[in-house]
């Protein structure tokens, strides 16, 4: 299968998080998986998505984390969506500073679509590095994937962007997000 490059033809598999009571997160199919941040699940009731004109429960993760300490943790739920065939694959590749991603995701329960540029700014802890963006993400981006070179590289578990445009830790750009490796989901795919 052909990698996708362009970024208009990888959001199709970005999808919204569906849920009963309305917590916002997204995510990214990636072959036969689906891939989030294990607190957007963790926080939902009945998460479910639409693929393909079906509504999908996610159910039975594959791979779940929800755990608090950064530098030992995981924040991601992986699901199997048998038959999914997506083209997109996770890279064994870890951004270096000033790499270029590409970000996509959508806010607001699939309303608004935010695309970006997050370029790595060298900070890494454990299993998550920092990027900047060139737009704020906000509550309902987490769980969206960053690409390079037509791969997915990482998946956002934390921004320093309040809703209200206020920063969460005041010693941070507004723009900082923090990223779960790919390398290190592969990593935990290959050991469930």
């Amino acid at each position: 299968m052909e990698k996708i490059q362009d970024i208009t033809k990888m959001k199709q598999y970005v999808l919204s998080i569906i849920s009963d009571n309305y917590n916002e997160g997204c995510g990214v199919m990636v072959g036969d998986m689906f891939i989030t941040a294990g607190h957007v699940i963790y926080k939902c009731i009945n998460p479910s998505i639409r693929w393909n004109g079906k509504k999908i429960p996610l159910i039975n993760p594959i791979v779940f984390h929800n755990d608090e300490n950064i530098s030992e943790s995981y924040d991601i739920a992986v699901y199997s969506v048998p038959n999914a065939n997506s083209p997109l694959v996770l890279s064994n590749i870890v951004p270096e500073k000033d790499d270029v991603l590409k970000s996509c995701s959508w806010r607001m329960l699939g309303e608004e679509y935010v695309e970006c540029n997050a370029v790595v700014n060298g900070l890494k802890e454990g299993n998550y590095y920092a990027a900047d963006t060139d737009k704020q993400l906000k509550s309902g981006s987490s769980g969206s994937p960053v690409f390079l070179n037509g791969e997915v590289v990482g998946i956002l578990c934390a921004g320093n962007c309040n809703d209200d445009n206020t920063p969460c830790n005041t010693e941070w750009p507004l723009n900082l997000c923090v990223f779960l490796s790919s390398k290190v989901i592969l990593g935990l795919l290959e050991t469930n």
